[in-house]
């Protein structure tokens, strides 16, 4: 539902910049708060990039873009098309790497 409501609007104003943003909101701001947050856990540190990548989703993201745009809240439109970006490249990435990072972590963790 979200490519075919947003992302076939939002895809031709994709700007390097906006794609850089999300890019390192799906890493650095992501995961580096949840591996932070697991330190003293017990968690082995790929276990806690696993978490950081694979950790807290953005639908809430949606959500509070949809209230910026309905506020008009100055650059709404610059924050919504960085949310739209961001949820498009997660879906794309955690959907090519569940799989092969699920296979490989789980006989370390045995």
């Amino acid at each position: 539902m979200f490519g075919s409501a947003v992302l076939g609007q939002s895809l031709g104003y994709f700007s390097w910049q906006v794609v850089a943003y999300a890019v390192l909101s799906l890493t650095v701001v992501r995961m580096l708060p949840m591996y932070v947050s697991l330190t003293g856990s017990g968690e082995s540190s790929t276990s806690k990039l696993f978490l950081g990548w694979f950790g807290p989703r953005g639908l809430a993201s949606i959500v509070f873009a949809i209230i910026v745009l309905n506020r008009n809240v100055e650059n709404g439109q610059l924050l919504a098309l960085i949310v739209a970006c961001t949820v498009t490249l997660s879906i794309i990435a955690h959907g090519l790497t569940a799989n092969p990072l699920a296979r490989e972590l789980g006989p370390r963790m045995e």
